[in-house]
């Protein structure tokens, strides 16, 4: 009797392994080879804060644009040191791949886990609102963070006026430039809301100079080895090229190899998001500024703002933060030795 009730006990227990093993895990990534982002170094992010015995942990799922942007390495390394400091909320972050259709698909996997809140970093205006849609069906809160969608029953918006940054852009160049010249321009994914806005504030700001013309605007999607090659046609095809702007540092940073291999280092180049190898090229002569995203406060005002919501408060609709001109050395040092 006692040998068959060893080997039951063997058994059930043989079985609860077998069912602890199979048991869905959370959708968070750790970014592969190709992405930017890495383990923050600071201590918090070694040591995570533990909350208080009794505390309430919410869980907020994070679904963002490709780690592989340099921008985005900053924003996924803020949201990680954010939630190493603060006891109570497990974030859990995910790579959309600039896929449309897998940040719907991670969010759904967020609702079926039943997180407390979800922060969106939208990739589409318009093919990322469903996943809002869903999120209110399922009466989970969005808090959306540097992009936004055209749906909007999203609790809270943060980030900063878009049309800011073209706008900033636009102004820098003619500065550069002394009110006169031929400036081209190199926009995002079509549709998206930066390359929207900051195409809008982009040309709003040259139209007030009468002797600046925009000659040609082509799209570089965003992506670095684009935007190189519209720049290598451009170079062939037009003598006269004063200064390029483009919708993001990524592109621009593509535009600046281009000029380099060519020899046309006097071309100005202009950038937005303040992305750390834009800073590095400011100081070193061969990029003309950039609008720096305060990311790293984006992020952590986007997990407070969903605390505050998810612990009972009103939602505050909309958070502003500013960007930062940055056309000197000394200007982009300062934030270089803060992001590193």
């Amino acid at each position: 009797m006692k040998k068959t009730l060893l080997v039951l006990t063997v058994m059930v227990l043989t079985l609860a392994m077998l069912f602890v093993g199979c048991a869905p895990q959370p959708a968070a990534q750790t970014p592969a080879d190709d992405k930017p982002a890495e383990q923050p170094s600071s201590a918090a992010a070694e040591q995570p804060a533990q909350p208080e015995e009794g505390t309430k942990v919410f869980r907020i799922g994070v679904t963002t644009q490709a780690w592989k942007h340099e921008f985005l390495k900053n924003l996924v390394n803020a949201m990680r040191e954010v939630d190493a400091s603060m006891p109570n909320v497990e974030l859990i972050l995910v790579d959309s791949e600039d896929d449309v259709q897998k940040q719907l698909d991670d969010v759904d996997t967020f609702i079926a886990q039943k997180v407390d809140g979800v922060i969106l970093n939208a990739l589409s205006y318009e093919g990322s609102s469903a996943a809002v849609e869903a999120c209110k069906a399922a009466g989970i809160p969005v808090v959306e963070m540097v992009s936004y969608t055209e749906n909007e029953d999203y609790a809270t918006f943060v980030g900063t006026d878009v049309k800011a940054s073209g706008l900033m852009a636009g102004h820098m160049v003619a500065e550069l430039l002394g009110g006169k010249g031929r400036v081209f321009e190199i926009e995002g994914i079509i549709g998206h809301t930066a390359q929207i806005n900051r195409g809008a504030g982009i040309k709003e700001a040259l139209a007030e100079y009468p002797d600046i013309e925009l000659v040609e605007t082509q799209c570089g999607e965003f992506n670095t080895d684009v935007a190189m090659q519209i720049t290598e046609a451009w170079l062939t095809k037009y003598n006269d090229i004063d200064a390029i702007v483009a919708h993001n540092d990524g592109m621009a940073l593509g535009a600046m190899n281009a000029c380099i291999n060519a020899g046309r280092t006097e071309i100005k180049i202009v950038g937005i998001d303040g992305d750390l190898a834009a800073l590095k090229g400011i100081i070193a002569g061969t990029y003309s500024g950039t609008c720096l995203d305060y990311v790293e406060e984006e992020s952590r005002l986007a997990v407070e703002e969903m605390v505050s919501i998810l612990s009972g408060n009103p939602p505050k609709g909309k958070i502003i933060v500013d960007y930062v001109p940055i056309k000197t050395p000394e200007e982009a040092q300062k934030f270089i030795d803060l992001r590193s």
